[in-house]
C-alpha cells in the first residue's frame, strides 16, 4: 500500500514598488491561496482526416484570501491598492510556497494588482480577497526541493 503526502500548507510573497520604486516583498497572512490555470485550445481538422491542436493563451489567476492589514507598516493590502492606483499594467512578481512533505513546491509568476475586496463581520478578524490576473506574457515556473527538517 502506498501512502500518499499530505499538502499541509501554502504561503505566498508579492513584490511590489514602493513610492521610490524599490521592490518591496510582502507576505500577507494567507488563509487560502489557489492558483488556477486555463489554456485556449484551437482544434484543427486537418486534409487527411486527422486533427491537430494548438494551445494559442495560457492563462492563470492568484486568488489569495487573507488578514486584512489596512494601515499598517507594510501592509499588502495598501500595496496592491497603490499599485492598482499608479499603474494597473505593469504586473508584479509572485511566488507561492506550497509545503508538501518531504518537498516543498515553489511557483513563481507575474500578476497585475488590483485592490482588495474588504470586508468583515461584526467582532470577527477583518478579511481581504483578491484575485490577481496572471502575465501571460510571463510563464509560471514551478520548482521542487526538499523540505529542511527542524533541529
Amino acid at each position: 500500500m502506498t501512502t500518499k503526502n499530505i499538502i499541509t500548507g501554502s504561503e505566498v510573497a508579492l513584490v511590489i514598488k514602493d513610492k521610490d520604486n524599490a521592490d518591496v516583498t510582502y507576505t500577507p497572512q494567507v488563509l487560502s491561496v489557489t492558483l488556477t490555470s486555463e489554456v485556449d485550445r484551437q482544434e484543427f481538422d486537418l486534409i487527411n482526416g486527422g486533427v491537430a491542436y494548438r494551445s494559442t493563451v495560457r492563462e492563470y489567476e492568484l486568488a489569495i484570501n487573507g488578514l486584512a492589514d489596512w494601515g499598517h507598516t507594510n501592509s499588502v493590502c495598501d500595496a496592491l491598492q497603490e499599485a492598482f492606483e499608479d499603474d494597473p499594467d505593469t504586473s508584479l512578481l509572485f511566488t507561492m510556497t506550497i509545503v508538501n512533505d518531504p518537498n516543498t513546491i515553489t511557483v513563481t509568476g507575474k500578476v497585475f494588482p488590483k485592490a482588495p475586496v474588504a470586508g468583515g463581520t461584526g467582532a470577527e478578524a477583518t478579511e481581504f480577497d483578491v484575485s490577481l490576473v496572471g502575465d501571460v506574457n510571463t510563464a509560471l515556473n514551478y520548482a521542487s526541493a526538499v523540505t529542511p527538517v527542524p533541529e
